[in-house]
């Protein structure tokens, strides 16, 4: 349990260094994050509950959402920043049609919260926030702590799949911390960030490569 604690916490700041590396910092300036946004400026005072309550539901029939939340908030951030364009469906080739980003899931979830906060306060919550608090709450609802989630961003109106450039899963580990390093992250929020990806199933085609190389690599052992 202990362990599993600080992976979630980890992920959390890795998340948050995500946010301010030099990906996101290439895009257009964004609002400064506050805590209990919603409320604080009493446009939405009980936006986080309904988000958690929504994700609790959906929690009790599903708990694979933790997962797949967690592989859709970095598949978003990692992008243009945390601005919810993984989730936009305008255009011929958006981001969630990108090779990469095969197998995401949880978009009907977000959909449902977004349609039942928008009930509630019409025109307010962004789905960025949306995406970032459930997944904070599946994290939770998962066996993680709760985390703090600054909130008060806006939603990206652009979404390209020729934008996508997230390293493949067959990299060297070398490969893959040049390719973090060049966001402005290090090694831990590397390990932190594809740690969070052992949790929840994968595509065989994601993991061929390493059953190859740890089959070859027993073969040369015992011979």
């Amino acid at each position: 349990m202990r362990s599993s604690m600080c992976v979630a916490f980890l992920l959390v700041v890795a998340f948050a260094a995500l946010s301010s590396s030099p990906v996101a910092a290439a895009t257009p300036p964004r609002p400064k994050l506050e805590w209990h946004y919603y409320k604080t400026h009493n446009i939405c005072r009980d936006a986080e509950l309904y988000v958690r309550n929504q994700v609790k539901l959906f929690w009790k029939f599903d708990k694979s959402i933790t997962a797949k939340l967690l592989r859709l908030v970095y598949s978003d951030c990692f992008i243009t920043g945390c601005d919810a364009s993984i989730l936009l469906d305008e255009g011929p080739n958006t981001e969630k049609k990108a090779p990469q980003n095969r197998g995401l899931g949880a978009f009907v979830l977000i959909d449902n919260i977004k349609t039942f906060v928008e009930r509630q306060c019409p025109g307010v919550v962004s789905c960025a926030d949306i995406l970032q608090l459930a997944t904070r709450d599946a994290v939770q609802l998962a066996g993680g702590p709760g985390y703090p989630v600054f909130t008060g961003r806006k939603d990206g109106m652009r979404s390209d799949a020729a934008s996508v450039d997230i390293p493949s899963p067959s990299v060297s580990w070398q490969e893959a911390l040049a390719y973090f390093k060049s966001r402005g992250l290090n090694v831990l929020d590397m390990g932190t960030l594809l740690g969070a990806h052992t949790i929840g199933r994968t595509h065989c085609s994601y993991i061929t490569d390493s059953c190859i190389i740890t089959m070859v690599l027993e073969a040369q052992t015992l011979a």
